[in-house]
């Protein structure tokens, strides 16, 4: 029965050393994201700036390794291709760069659009709604990287706040359960507490906090990396380690992630030219 034991205590103790280890693997990864977020808002700042920076410094290197970047070339009109078709293929473009979180490439993409749109044999009237449309858009683009940052950023602080109060849970020695309010007077009289034995969930709860904690760091990455789907997974997996639990704390902890999680994330903003092109 000792060795079981003994072997029990190993097994223990080699998953918490896993645990801390992953746990700093994330840490480091998150520290490093955040740093590369905190420059990016300092960039979107002034985002109407980089607009300005971006027409003066057009790039004039090979073509780049990203799949949706481009040389900054002439439009070149093809033969038998339909003008609305080319730029509408041009606006697709822009909207997958959206989705793909190049902002500022999508605002190069949207100004050189413009800048070549006289090129085009359009009617007149056509013209000047795509010309307004496009503005319109590199506007909104530019209000939703901003509203973008700062509701990541408060979203961030709370995950770090919860990040905190699980280290803290991790080296509380003492528990206290979940209070719950008799729906009877007599089940007062009746209520028992048990103190010495603890239940095996109890007994495990520091893995399991463990546990909870490396979900919240992944889910700060996935948060900073605008990866919505991996960052409600992150949540969700959370909440179901501290179901686990039923002292009060953690009950508090999942409570607070239940209501971060009831926040709907900005969604990326459609193009209006791409409406008038029908």
């Amino acid at each position: 029965m000792k060795k079981l034991i003994s072997l029990l205590f190993i097994i223990a103790i080699a998953w918490l050393i896993k645990l801390s280890y992953d746990f700093y693997q994330v840490s480091q990864q998150v520290t490093a994201i955040q740093e590369t977020l905190h420059k990016n808002e300092q960039k979107n700042a002034n985002l109407n700036d980089q607009v300005v920076a971006i027409q003066r410094q057009v790039p004039e290197t090979p073509e780049q390794n990203s799949a949706i970047q481009k040389k900054h070339v002439d439009i070149e009109k093809p033969k038998g291709l339909s003008p609305l078709v080319v730029i509408k293929q041009q606006l697709q473009l822009v909207q997958f760069a959206l989705q793909q979180q190049q902002f500022v490439f999508a605002i190069e993409q949207l100004t050189q659009l413009e800048q070549t749109l006289e090129q085009y044999e359009l009617a007149s009237a056509l013209k000047q709604s795509l010309h307004q449309a496009i503005a319109d858009d590199k506007q909104s683009i530019q209000q939703f990287v901003l509203a973008r940052n700062g509701q990541q950023e408060q979203l961030d602080d709370v995950l770090q706040q919860i990040d905190q109060s699980i280290e803290q849970e991790i080296h509380q020695p003492t528990l206290s359960p979940a209070k719950v309010t008799p729906t009877h007077f007599w089940q007062k009289w009746l209520q028992i507490d048990v103190v010495d034995h603890q239940s095996p969930t109890l007994a495990n709860r520091q893995f399991i906090l463990k546990e909870a904690q490396l979900r919240v760091l992944l889910a700060k990455q996935a948060l900073n990396r605008g990866q919505n789907l991996e960052y409600q997974t992150m949540l969700n997996q959370v909440v179901q380690q501290l179901n686990q639990l039923p002292d009060a704390k953690s009950q508090k902890l999942k409570q607070k992630i239940l209501r971060i999680k009831q926040i709907q994330m900005l969604p990326v903003p459609k193009l209006n030219s791409m409406a008038i092109l029908g």
